[in-house]
């Protein structure tokens, strides 16, 4: 028996395929479903590929009905709610980067570099200080991707022949490329949002604070599509990124409880010292950073005239003017449950040298127009890990057999999947509206009401980041469900989006942060309740469960029983319910009434139910599953 399991072990051998460039057969069932674009979209001379031919007859068993490798997927052209709103007369290069980031090889880049995490190097070889994070080389290929299609550049990047006009779409095209190369990878995406969200407060304040920062920081090299990951001063360097530190240990998204100091070095410059620490600064290796500290004065003993409790913002170059490094020291990198290819550390500023941005003790209403960039990719993000959760979760059902047919032509599994494309669809359409709010906002594409549109950008945005976000977890897991054992192992994709599903939640304002700036939002700017009202009025009529809920929902803002206290405490349910009413509008408004009127009536209708996959009766299954993913 020794001698034929030889003679068998030998020829297994030699039968393995070395995997080339050239274009192979795949050697699965369904192997016509899928194109090899691997010649046409490559970073680099690495190109990765599925093993080819592997071997079906074990020792002891022959493998079957096993899933393919999901070689291909175009991420624009198969995403029917993302065409909707991103049309040919608007796409710019999305088409293009949806075909190109749709291959095995940008997928199998985004899980290697997270099985690869960066590394800290606070010294060189000397014992000298450098504080640098060292990457895989995929993660700069991913973050060369990202910067070619203009991820963190499109939105503010003047039309070929002007200085002043910018793109209609750009923040349309930003968000869907975000969606787009976030289901590839989320690690890089955390700072081409904050590129993107920093961009406008440097615009609009950094020329102001000092002529010889500007010169030595030149602001145009952040919408440079040229990625250069060279740590090196600013005006050397072909193009830029952007961070932020704005959380301490103490205080979290009390940014008020800041303890980091700032001590004016020279008022003509508005030059300040910053002595302190930050909890969390993503992507530490950007060339510049937005910070929050508290001004000081020590000339003066009572610093209650120089110093309160609302802190100022502040930029600080990783590079002085000078050329010579700010001394900008990285503690350690964070060791987290997701989003482990991206660096997050701990920072700690020591006699480090920053520029104020806007007037002493404003420094939140100067920050908060990036965070309002920032909540608008935390929610973009967040629906494209339920995209690809669909994607992966519908390829494996229409592969995968079990009981004699395959999942997808299961009728329980045909419910699951049906709600997860609602969700999906819904979290979609709902950021694409938003990011065409951004535009007419930024654009003035509709002058007579772009107040009304900024107000209703204004809640929509914290509402989308409130509930998209808080929906992916629940979504992502179902999605991994359904691929049974097979999702749950680290070789799936799955994994890795279901450890990235809680991030965005947390980042950018927790959930009950969120939903108190929601309130406050609606005492403050009563006019962004009535944009949001306004709106949604508009619908009327067009699905009875919507106008429903709509009508509790006024009734419960109209009401004059509900106290502050009490307001506060149902909170949560005013968010979701809003979120839900919104994003029921957009779909009544734009996508099929199939899937608007299978939305309302297992979201808001009183059949609704409480996991996935536990839908009304009336809902149109065979025409839904017509918009799954490969359909």
């Amino acid at each position: 028996m020794l001698r034929p399991r030889l003679s068998f072990l030998n020829q297994s051998l030699l039968q393995r395929t070395v995997v080339t460039q050239s274009k192979v057969t795949v050697n699965n069932d369904n192997k016509n479903d899928q194109k090899d674009t691997t010649n046409e979209y490559q970073s680099s001379s690495n190109s990765y590929t599925p093993p080819r031919r592997p071997l079906i007859q074990q020792f002891t068993h022959k493998v079957t009905n096993q899933v393919p490798p999901l070689e291909y997927n175009d991420l624009y052209k198969n995403d029917l709610a993302l065409r909707e709103f991103v049309t040919k007369e608007n796409h710019g290069k999305i088409k293009d980067m949806g075909a190109e980031l749709g291959t095995f090889h940008w997928s199998e880049q985004g899980h290697i570099a997270n099985r690869y995490p960066p590394t800290l190097q606070q010294f060189d070889r000397y014992g000298q200080r450098i504080d640098e994070v060292r990457f895989h080389p995929v993660y700069h290929d991913l973050m060369a991707v990202g910067m070619r299609y203009g991820v963190h550049s499109v939105a503010w990047e003047p039309l070929p022949g002007s200085t002043t006009s910018i793109n209609a779409h750009g923040h349309l095209q930003h968000t869907a490329g975000l969606y787009i190369l976030t289901q590839v990878e989320s690690g890089v995406c955390c700072p081409l949002s904050m590129t993107y969200s920093g961009y406008p407060v440097l615009h609009r304040y950094l020329h102001g604070a000092n002529k010889k920062l500007a010169e030595s920081f030149p602001l145009d090299r952040i919408l440079s599509r040229k990625y250069d990951r060279r740590c090196l001063p600013a005006n050397v360097k072909s193009g830029l990124t952007i961070g932020m530190a704005l959380t301490e240990k103490q205080g979290g998204s009390d940014v008020r409880a800041n303890s980091t100091k700032a001590y004016c070095d020279s008022a003509e410059e508005k030059r300040y010292i910053l002595i302190g620490h930050k909890w969390f600064c993503s992507a530490p290796m950007s060339d510049g950073f937005l910070v929050l500290a508290q001004i000081h004065d020590d000339t003066n003993l009572d610093q209650s005239s120089s110093s309160n409790s609302v802190p100022s913002c502040f930029f600080v170059p990783r590079w002085l003017p000078n050329g010579e490094r700010n001394p900008f020291y990285i503690q350690r990198l964070k060791d987290k449950l997701g989003n482990r290819s991206n660096a997050s550390s701990e920072i700690e500023f020591n006699n480090t040298q920053a520029w104020l941005l806007g007037k002493e003790h404003e420094g939140v209403k100067v920050i908060i127009e990036m965070i309002s960039g920032t909540r608008l990719d935390s929610a973009t993000s967040s629906a494209a890990l339920m995209r690809q959760a669909l994607v992966q979760a519908t390829w494996h059902a229409r592969h995968r057999k079990a009981f004699g047919h395959l999942l997808i032509d299961q009728p329980l599994m045909k419910q699951v999947l049906i709600d997860l494309l609602l969700e999906s669809e819904a979290a979609t359409a709902l950021v694409m509206y938003l990011a065409t709010l951004f535009d007419a906002t930024y654009n003035n594409i509709h002058s007579n009401n772009t107040g009304e549109i900024r107000a209703l950008a204004r809640i929509a945005t914290a509402l989308a980041k409130f509930w998209i976000c808080k929906r992916t977890p629940e979504t992502t897991y179902e999605a991994l469900e359904c691929l049974g054992g097979a999702g749950y192992v680290e070789e799936s994709m799955m994994p890795r989006i279901y450890r990235e599903a809680p991030l965005n939640s947390i980042w950018e304002g927790s959930g009950n942060v969120i939903c108190l700036d929601i309130l406050r939002s609606m005492k403050k700017s009563p006019e962004s309740l009535q944009a949001y009202l306004s709106f949604m009025h508009e619908t009327k009529g067009s699905n009875k469960h919507l106008d429903a809920a709509l009508e509790r929902v006024e009734k419960t803002l109209l009401s004059k029983d509900l106290s502050a206290n009490a307001l506060e405490r149902h909170a949560r349910t005013l968010a979701t319910q809003l979120a839900l009413c919104l994003q029921a509008g957009l779909l009544v408004r734009r996508l099929p009434q199939t899937v608007s009127d299978a939305f309302c009536s297992s979201r808001l209708g009183p059949n609704r139910g409480a996991i996935f996959g536990d839908l009304p009766m009336d809902i149109d299954t065979d025409v839904l599953l017509k918009r799954l993913p490969f359909s």
